[in-house]
């Protein structure tokens, strides 16, 4: 445990100030919030109600159902999938596309809604149980080979797990404050990883062993059923959501509605068009709207193709095209505990520009080793930094909005940025999409690195400049 942490947790306490304004406080000066809470619980200690004990049981045991499920159900996996099930790459782009651009949609509905009703764990209890179900529906779109069931699930799908997502991270919050979390929950972020490290895995294994052609088969009740990886991977994926979703019914929650839901999908839609007017008038909302646009849709377009770029490259050579992917994403994982603290790092050593164009050019490096050196353990350790640089740009991009904006504009900024960012989505994903398709995979990958590259790293290094202009 950091000694300055506890010594300022200390002498914070003693001075009568409260966990919430500690914890914001000790977050602001650069700790990261997770030592923080384990410092306010070592020195001050934790008390929990009954109901508070058996909330944590139960989000203990959903946490764990929702790391199988998400293990067993990569979205590489999937698009690899979709794509020998004979869609080509401009509909598994698109689709892709469709998914994020909804789900930005729901993500920002239901947090503004959530302002004025109380989370529903019956609500987040059937989205769990809709995700789940869209995972048996994309095994009968494999069986018939149907693209449009195949895409119908998908984007339900994503309806289901934004839904569900989103409105457990507000539920959690408001059942259980983070200093009232078990060890377990406080570190789910890194025991979950491994839960879902190992099950990627295994999904990859069951893949590999019953392929989608030359089916094994097997006896039951004097007939030869086929096996097929891909449909026991699902249905694991499938129980564990829905056993997610069921565990929700049990927790206790008081309902607190804040005001009448009347009137308001149209009052949300005139909050839309005035962030919108607001963003327009203010040179750093666009820029940073402009930034954060293009390193989505760079890595939207990536992540819709490297699985199957992979698979392709690898699947005749190792151990096979899924447990090669597997494996690589495995690696990533492992390489993903490291991005906190070398976020921290780097931003505390080298300064806020640095670390931000570091973190492009990190980003970078799938699309550029993946066009011009597509060796197995080269694009491992691409895909791995690429992680890293995700993670990194994630935390430079968290303080830069800080250091940028006000308070008000920075609550204007994450309000709206998810419905703002749905527009260059609409016109540059297709766009991607149609180039994969027309020209290939490798000219594509080469746009995108030369996108973060010449395009986002300047854009971030010119918003410092304009953050603070004395000092780099």
């Amino acid at each position: 445990m950091n000694q300055e942490l506890l010594e300022k947790v200390r002498k914070g306490l003693a001075a009568g100030a409260g966990g919430d304004a500690l914890k914001a406080e000790l977050v602001g000066q650069g700790f990261l919030e997770d030592e923080v809470v384990d410092a306010i619980q070592e020195i001050s200690g934790v008390s929990r109600s009954a109901d508070e004990k058996k909330n944590i049981r139960l989000f203990t045991i959903k946490e764990i159902f929702d790391r199988i499920g998400y293990g067993f159900s990569s979205v590489q996996f999937i698009n690899i999938l979709f794509y020998l099930t004979g869609a080509g790459f401009l509909l598994v782009g698109v689709i892709n596309g469709l998914k994020t651009i909804i789900s930005l949609f729901i993500s920002s509905f239901l947090h503004e809604y959530s302002k004025i009703r109380s989370v529903s764990k019956k609500f987040m209890s059937k989205a769990g149980i809709l995700f789940g179900i869209s995972f048996l529906i994309i095994a009968v779109a494999i069986v018939t080979k149907s693209l449009l069931l195949f895409s119908i699930a998908l984007l339900a799908g994503s309806i289901g797990v934004v839904s569900y997502g989103d409105l457990y991270s507000k539920l959690s919050d408001q059942l259980l404050k983070r200093e009232k979390l078990s060890k377990f929950l406080l570190g789910i972020s890194h025991y979950g990883v491994l839960i879902t490290g190992a099950c990627l895995l295994a999904a990859g294994f069951l893949f590999e062993k019953f392929p989608l052609t030359q089916a094994t088969r097997i006896l039951i009740a004097g007939k030869a059923l086929p096996v097929h990886g891909y449909l026991i991977a699902f249905e694991i994926t499938a129980i564990s959501f829905i056993l997610s979703g069921y565990v929700l019914y049990f927790l206790e929650q008081k309902k607190d509605d804040i005001a009448s839901a009347k009137g308001f999908f149209i009052d949300y839609l005139k909050k839309i068009g005035f962030q919108f007017r607001q963003f327009l008038q203010n040179k750093y909302l666009v820029l940073l709207l402009l930034a954060s646009a293009v390193t989505g849709i760079v890595q939207l377009l990536g992540n819709s193709y490297y699985g199957i770029f992979i698979y392709e490259r690898f699947k005749d050579v190792m151990l096979g095209g899924f447990m090669n992917v597997a494996i690589i994403l495995f690696v990533a994982i492992l390489v993903s505990f490291l991005g906190p603290a070398i976020s921290k790092y780097l931003n505390t050593k080298v300064g806020l520009a640095p670390a931000l164009v570091f973190g492009s050019l990190l980003l970078a490096l799938m699309p550029l080793v993946s066009a011009f050196n597509p060796q197995f353990m080269n694009v491992a350790a691409a895909n791995a930094l690429s992680i890293l640089g995700a993670a990194i740009l994630g935390v430079g991009q968290g303080l830069l909005v800080r250091k940028l904006l006000s308070e008000e504009h920075r609550k204007l900024f994450f309000a709206a940025l998810s419905v703002m960012v749905i527009i260059p989505f609409i016109i540059l994903v297709p766009a991607g999409a149609w180039l994969a398709q027309t020209y290939g995979l490798t000219l594509l990958f080469k746009v995108l690195a030369f996108i973060l590259i010449v395009v986002v790293a300047p854009i971030y290094f010119i918003l410092v400049l304009m953050a603070n202009k004395a000092r780099l």
